[in-house]
């Protein structure tokens, strides 16, 4: 097995090549992360238990429409700690295709691409002052692919948060394989 940087390896069987890409490897981060999740959770209990004890109908809609973006935010955050807690991008090379999988816990849509038909693959270069750029490698995030390239005219982007070294070390890993 081969590594490149702390979160991918690289394992060849025969004529097919496996590279796992992990989602995280801070682990005091995952456990804030895990905090934050159960303290909004918590809070958000405490306001929806306080909606029946509320008798102005004013206020109640103020709750409700509070409760909505709670539970979107909960949802989000929920997600971000399923996929730092168990989350893998998978991606195999084989008879010329490229199959990639985001997976949580094992489950994730298998994609297929043809070498064929895969066009302008690329690293995506990171704008070190960019205030979006800034929050899609923030750790509460499940974003900030580096790796992209164009299937069908559809944009492909995968490599989440890989620093910029190991998105070109992958990069041109695929590249020779492709």
């Amino acid at each position: 097995m081969e590594y490149i940087g702390d979160r991918i390896s690289i394992k060849r069987i025969e004529n097919e090549t496996s590279i796992v890409i992990l989602s995280t490897v801070d682990k005091l981060k995952k456990k804030l992360l895990f905090v934050w999740f159960a303290l909004w959770t918590i809070c958000g209990i405490i306001v929806f238990t306080q909606y029946f004890t509320i008798k102005d109908e004013q206020t109640k809609v103020a709750i409700l429409v509070w409760m909505g973006f709670w539970a979107y935010f909960e949802y989000k955050i929920f997600k971000a700690v399923m996929w730092r807690s168990f989350g893998v991008e998978k991606i195999r090379i084989r008879d010329r295709k490229l199959f990639y999988r985001k997976a949580i816990r094992g489950k994730g849509k298998l994609k297929t691409y043809e070498f064929d038909f895969i066009k302008d693959f690329k690293v995506i270069e990171s704008k070190e002052n960019s205030f979006f750029e800034n929050l899609n490698n923030s750790y509460w995030v499940i974003a900030g692919e580096k790796l992209v390239f164009d299937y069908y005219g559809k944009e492909i982007k995968f490599g989440f948060q890989l620093s910029d070294a190991d998105a070109r070390a992958l990069f041109k890993y695929i590249k020779n394989k492709m």
